[in-house]
């Protein structure tokens, strides 16, 4: 793949992290009034500067529940969610990469838009590292990371990740666009994660340069600059993080 094509998918996960602004587990599980979650699923092309198609027949769901909900010919879906509860919602296409994303429903409508890359484009990334795609066993964690607000998009290199709760090879993506696994820190499109991770809740957590990091949702761990997020045999975990 060229690595103009390299640096414009690894912006379309950013993005995907952007749109959604993952969430994650805080266990507070109270409240029975339902809010509205709506958005728009499009498809990466890396070989395109144009608009981005709209995926139809995109199924959306909470995460091994019947509570689902189908994109039309627009790309576009509507699924309602149970208020301030802990929600997974997997985003799932038959020839893209599954997508999962832990949020906290609240007390507001949602919108979410995102993007899916094809089995194709990411089974050239997993090759970069020497990674197996799709997994048969484990999940993946992708990440990025901001300076100031997320909507700013403005990523921050100098950030070391680490996880607690599985065992996973660490990766980050070089100024390039390739992914690494010999580097220990974000460099300029502040990207990374991990691949061959066990499917349990993991706590990541942030240092160097990631200081007084926070999400949109209420997400955080117990310990400063953490996040806790689900791992899923077939997904790709995904969050955006903003640090001052």
């Amino acid at each position: 793949m060229p690595i103009t094509g390299r640096v414009s998918v690894l912006r379309a996960f950013a993005f995907f992290a952007i749109v959604w602004t993952s969430g994650c587990y805080d266990y507070d599980d109270a409240g029975s009034s339902s809010v509205t979650l709506t958005g728009q699923i499009t498809e990466f092309d890396p070989d395109s500067q144009g608009p981005r198609a709209p995926l139809a027949d995109v199924e959306i769901c909470q995460f091994a529940s019947f509570n689902c909900a189908f994109t039309n010919a627009n790309g576009e879906y509507t699924l309602e969610l149970l208020q301030n509860r802990n929600v997974e919602l997997s985003i799932v296409k038959k020839g893209f990469g599954s997508v999962l994303i832990a949020r906290f429903s609240g007390t507001e409508d949602l919108t979410g838009d995102a993007i899916l890359a094809t089995d194709a484009v990411l089974s050239d990334l997993a090759s970069e590292i020497g990674a197996v795609y799709p997994p048969e066993s484990s999940g993946s964690l992708a990440i990025v990371t901001f300076q100031g607000a997320i909507a700013d998009r403005n990523p921050l290199a100098g950030v070391s990740y680490a996880l607690l709760g599985s065992n996973g090879r660490s990766f980050y993506v070089n100024d390039a666009g390739v992914l690494e696994t010999s580097l220990t820190e974000t460099q300029a499109l502040g990207a990374g994660g991990f691949v061959e991770l066990a499917p349990v809740i993991v706590t990541l957590q942030l240092s160097g340069a990631g200081v007084n990091c926070t999400s949109e949702r209420p997400w955080s761990a117990a310990a400063s600059n953490a996040f806790m997020l689900p791992i899923r045999v077939g997904f790709t975990t995904q969050c955006a993080i903003s640090c001052e």
